[in-house]
C-alpha cells in the first residue's frame, strides 16, 4: 500500500504539474488580460458565491463514495446506479435554489449563474466516477484522467482565444461555455472508463438505496458548508464591502489563482490518501506510514511552491499580467504562506474523515468559518484585497492547528522529530538554494529558477524524499 501511494502520487504530480499550469498561466491568466481584472473580477464574485451552495450539489457523496466503495466492491454494479440518481435529484435541488437566492441578493446576470452552477454539477459528477474508480483499486487510472478536464480547457477555450480574442469577442461567458463542454466531454470519457470495469445494474434503483445514500453523506454537509464559506466568502465580501469591489475582487483573483492552482496539487493527495485511509482505517500502523508519507511529500511540495513565490513571485506577476500593480505581490505571498497550512491539513483532515471523525471536526471549521468573517469585515474596509489575504492566512493556520489535535486527541497518530528531520532539513537547504542562486547568478530570472528548481529535484532524491525506484517502476506495474 505504501508503495502503491508512492506510485500514484508520483504518477499524479508529474501529471498535474504538466498540465495544470499550463491552464494556470496560460488559459486563466490570459482571459484576465482579455477580458479585464474588473470583468474577471465580476466573474469571481459569481463564481465564489454559486460555490457557496455546493453542499446541496453534493453533500458529501464524493467524499462518502470515497470510503464506501473499497469496502464494498461487491455491491458497485448495483450501488452505483443509485449513487448516478441520487445526484441527479440534488442537481434540480441545486439550480432553482441558487437561481431564486442569486436574484433575490441581485445578482444581475442570471446566465453567468446558470452555467457555474451547470459546470459545478459536471465537475463533481466527473469527481464522483473518479473517486469510484479509485475507491475500486485503479489508482493508476484515475490517476492518469485527474487532468482531463484541464487537458480540454487547454484546448477549447485556447482555440476560443486564438480565434476570437484579437477581435474583441472573447468574453467571461465565453470562458465559462469553454469549460462547461470541457466538463461535458470529461465526464463521457470517465463514464466509458468505469463502464468498461463494471456492470451496473439500472433495474436496481430503489429509493431505500437512494435514501441511504443521502443519510450516510449528510454529515459531512456541515463540513462542506464551513469549508466552502470560509474559502470563498472572501472574494464575495471583497465586491460587496468595498466602492470599487469588483476591481479588488480582481486583483485578489490574480493572486489567489496561484493559491488555487497550488490548493490542487494538495487536493490531489487527499484524494488518493481517502480510499487508502478508509481501506486500513482499523491497522493503525498503516495509517501512521500512511500519513508520514503525505506529509512529506505535502511538506516538500508546499515548500518549493512558496519559495518560487517569495523569490520569484514578482517576476512572475509582471511577466503574466498587462494590468500588473505590487499589491498583486503583496496578496499573492501571503496566500501562498496560507497554502502550506492547508496542504498539511490536507493530510490531517482526510484521516478524519476517513475514521469518521465528523463531529469535531465540524466544529473546528465552524470555528474557522467565525474567525474568517470577523477578521474579513474588519480587515477588508482598512487593507482591501490584502486585508482578506491576512484574513485568509489566519484562518487556514488555525484550521489547521485544530485538525492536528483533533489526530493527536482521537487517534493517537502524532508525527515525531525523526519523521519530520528530512523534509525539514530539505526544506532548510532547498530555501537556501533559492536565495543564493537569485543572488549570485546574472541571467535571466527565468534561468535562475530553472536551476534552483532542478537542484531541488535532485536533492529529493537525495533525501530519498522520492524514491526513484518509484518511477522507474511505473512501466513496469500494472493495475
Amino acid at each position: 500500500m505504501k508503495r502503491e501511494f508512492s506510485i500514484n502520487i508520483a504518477l499524479l504530480l508529474i501529471i498535474n504539474l504538466l498540465i495544470k499550469p499550463i491552464y494556470i498561466f496560460g488559459i486563466e491568466t490570459q482571459v484576465q488580460n482579455v477580458v479585464g481584472i474588473e470583468n474577471y473580477g465580476l466573474y469571481f464574485a459569481y463564481f465564489n458565491f454559486v460555490f457557496l451552495f455546493q453542499f446541496i450539489n453534493d453533500p458529501g457523496l464524493q467524499t462518502w463514495n470515497a470510503q464506501y466503495v473499497p469496502k464494498n466492491q461487491n455491491l458497485i454494479n448495483d450501488y452505483f446506479p443509485n449513487l448516478l440518481t441520487t445526484k441527479l435529484l440534488l442537481a434540480f435541488i441545486f439550480f432553482p435554489l441558487v437561481m431564486i437566492i442569486g436574484s433575490i441578493i441581485g445578482f444581475g446576470d442570471m446566465k453567468l449563474v446558470m452555467v457555474l452552477s451547470l459546470n459545478l454539477v459536471l465537475s463533481s459528477l466527473f469527481m464522483i466516477m473518479r473517486t469510484t474508480m479509485s475507491g475500486l483499486g485503479h489508482y493508476r487510472t484515475d490517476s492518469w484522467i485527474s487532468a482531463l478536464d484541464k487537458v480540454l480547457m487547454i484546448i477549447i477555450i485556447g482555440g476560443l482565444m486564438a480565434y476570437q480574442g484579437n477581435r474583441n469577442s472573447f468574453t467571461i461567458m465565453t470562458f465559462v461555455y469553454g469549460q462547461c463542454v470541457s466538463y461535458i466531454i470529461s465526464c463521457f470519457i470517465a463514464s466509458f472508463l468505469l463502464l468498461s470495469k463494471i456492470q451496473i445494474n439500472f433495474l436496481g434503483i430503489k429509493i431505500e438505496s437512494i435514501k441511504y445514500i443521502l443519510r450516510s453523506s449528510l454529515p459531512y454537509v456541515l463540513t462542506l458548508l464551513f469549508m466552502s464559506a470560509y474559502n470563498k466568502l472572501d472574494g464575495i465580501m471583497l465586491g460587496n464591502l468595498l466602492d470599487d469591489g469588483n476591481y479588488q475582487a480582481g486583483v485578489y483573483a490574480s493572486a489567489y489563482r496561484f493559491y488555487d492552482a497550488a490548493n490542487m496539487t494538495g487536493y490531489l493527495f487527499a484524494a488518493l490518501l481517502l480510499p487508502m485511509f478508509g481501506a486500513n482505517i482499523f491497522d493503525k500502523k498503516m495509517l501512521e506510514e500512511l500519513t508520514g508519507i503525505g506529509l512529506r511529500y505535502i511538506l516538500v511540495s508546499s515548500i518549493v511552491v512558496v519559495s518560487v513565490i517569495f523569490f520569484y513571485g514578482e517576476n512572475i506577476l509582471q511577466f503574466l499580467y498587462k494590468d500588473y500593480e505590487s499589491t498583486f505581490d503583496i496578496v499573492l505571498k501571503i496566500l501562498i504562506v496560507s497554502y502550506v497550512a492547508v496542504a498539511v491539513a490536507y493530510v490531517y483532515g482526510t484521516l478524519l474523515v476517513a475514521a469518521g471523525k465528523i463531529r469535531n471536526l465540524n466544529v473546528v471549521f465552524g470555528l474557522g468559518l467565525l474567525v474568517n468573517v470577523v477578521l474579513n469585515l474588519v480587515l477588508i474596509p482598512k487593507y482591501q484585497a490584502i486585508g482578506a489575504a491576512i484574513a485568509t492566512m489566519i484562518t487556514q493556520t488555525f484550521v489547521m492547528l485544530g485538525q492536528i489535535f483533533l489526530v493527536d486527541k482521537e487517534m493517537y497518530i502524532r508525527m515525531s522529530a525523526s519523521d519530520l528531520k528530512k523534509p525539514l532539513i530539505f526544506i532548510l537547504i532547498s530555501t537556501s538554494v533559492f536565495y543564493l542562486v537569485k543572488q549570485i547568478f546574472l541571467g535571466s530570472w527565468i534561468y535562475n529558477l530553472a536551476a534552483s528548481l532542478l537542484f531541488c529535484l535532485l536533492l529529493s532524491f537525495i533525501f530519498k524524499i522520492i524514491e526513484k525506484q518509484d518511477f522507474f517502476s511505473l512501466k513496469n506495474r500494472n493495475e
